[in-house]
């Protein structure tokens, strides 16, 4: 065989194979195509619309629908490229397109607060945007009235005397649905924490770390701090990260476990105490939750007193979630035992448990599944109960997302798989789920 004849045998062998292999690329392409299209016709979820395809970088976020309307507020990162593959000097290690976003601790100082509004039909758009990792808000039933706060931390910056990163603060209005925003006066190394409102978007609460309260009536304009005690504000690890393995910090910030605002103003919150020594009728406890309702008429002073009377205190439980229940009921979600001083590596996961509460007392319980991970409840318009959730077995690494759906006051819950997803909403005037993957939204009705 010639030289001639061996190299075009070659070739004719490399083409045969780029012809199957490309002919596989597109053979996983499709079926690809095709799971996904299949996805949408036949699960139990309903296609509704592609959003936020140009929003970069993508992600998720807390979000809100309305008739076809949605709203998503959106903490992300800046969005990072890197160079084209020939620019690289080492073809194996990819380089970034500007200097900075090798640099994470820059990449963290360019996070944004976003928030995008718009509707299923035309897409939604950007309608604020300010820096910072952090962030909370509050929506209006009527969608005209939004507060947002936000939280930046400079991160080339050391951290401050109590362990934390060095914060700014910013507290945001708009009255007219997002279109125009005004910067309420607040101190910028306060955190203001999440907003609560009552429907008007006048009279409402700032809940934030450190166990700090403040109450308006003017639409933020003016604010007043409802003082805790000292005693409230308790280190609950020794370090602000909770990791246990870096020094102690004195003071480290404590926070609510839970809070709600419910229609008629009253302010519910709880929170742990390692030890408190409380009111007579209560005495000493150790490793509980206090829960303490705080009406929005109640006068300051008068309100100062009343933190060595909380309403029920919950022994070895910490909870998660309050919302209230009628009559004179509420309905908690709660983490049971007591609460690890640190937390280390492989520690195992407190069971969760659903509990009424009704003129004080506590009716009756749901332990869940040991590898139920509770997130936040709703409460749907026939008193169906609606708890968000994740599932995660001993063996698994990456958890699933659940729903468990109570049709029976808690008694029963049945769960289901939502698979993956960005985010998710139940819209209680449609008892519907939604949520959003890979730029599509979703929904399906509860049953």
């Amino acid at each position: 065989m010639s030289n001639t004849e061996f190299l075009l045998l070659i070739w004719r062998s490399l083409r045969t194979l780029l012809k199957w292999l490309l002919i596989a690329i597109l053979g996983v392409l499709l079926l690809c195509t095709s799971v996904y299209g299949l996805y949408k016709v036949f699960s139990m979820w309903t296609y509704e619309a592609d959003l936020m395809e140009h929003d970069k970088p993508y992600g998720g976020g807390d979000m809100r629908i309305h008739g076809r309307q949605v709203m998503v507020f959106k903490p992300i990162g800046p969005e990072r490229k890197a160079k084209p593959f020939e620019e690289w000097k080492n073809p194996e290690i990819a380089e970034m397109a500007e200097p900075w976003m090798d640099d994470l601790d820059e990449v963290s100082n360019r996070a944004t607060i976003r928030l995008l509004r718009g509707n299923m039909d035309q897409g939604i758009r950007r309608i604020f945007e300010k820096p910072g990792q952090n962030g909370a808000w509050w929506l209006s039933p009527d969608w005209q009235t939004i507060y947002v706060s936000t939280d930046w931390t400079n991160y080339h910056l050391p951290n401050g005397l109590d362990g934390y990163g060095q914060r700014w603060h910013t507290l945001w209005k708009s009255i007219d649905g997002g279109k125009n925003w005004q910067q309420l006066p607040w101190p910028e190394r306060t955190p203001p924490g999440q907003p609560l409102f009552m429907a008007d978007g006048k009279r409402g609460y700032l809940v934030a770390d450190g166990m700090r309260i403040w109450r308006t009536s003017d639409g933020g304009e003016h604010w007043h701090e409802i003082a805790l005690p000292a005693w409230a504000n308790q280190q609950l690890s020794p370090h602000p990260s909770g990791n246990g393995f870096l020094p102690m910090v004195k003071n480290a910030r404590a926070t609510f476990s839970a809070f709600d605002l419910a229609e008629d103003g009253t302010l519910r919150v709880a929170f742990y105490v390692r030890q408190a020594k409380l009111a007579a009728g209560i005495g000493e406890v150790k490793e509980s939750t206090l829960i303490y309702s705080l009406a929005f008429t109640t006068a300051l002073e008068t309100q100062a007193g009343k933190w060595m009377q909380p309403d029920i205190v919950l022994p070895q439980q910490t909870v998660m979630d309050i919302k209230p229940a009628t009559p004179n009921g509420l309905h908690l979600i709660a983490q049971l035992g007591q609460l690890p001083h640190e937390k280390e590596v492989n520690t195992p996961t407190r069971p969760a448990a659903y509990l009424y509460w009704q003129n004080g007392k506590e009716i009756y319980r749901h332990a869940f599944a040991p590898r139920i991970i509770p997130g936040a409840l709703f409460v749907g318009p026939q008193a169906q109960l609606v708890l968000a959730g994740e599932s995660r077995k001993p063996e698994q690494i990456m958890s699933d997302n659940i729903t468990l759906i109570s049709t029976d006051h808690g008694q029963s819950w049945d769960e289901t798989d939502d698979g993956m997803a960005y985010a998710w909403y139940y819209e209680a005037e449609r008892n519907r789920i939604w949520k959003y993957q890979l730029n599509s939204l979703y929904w399906r009705k509860v049953e």
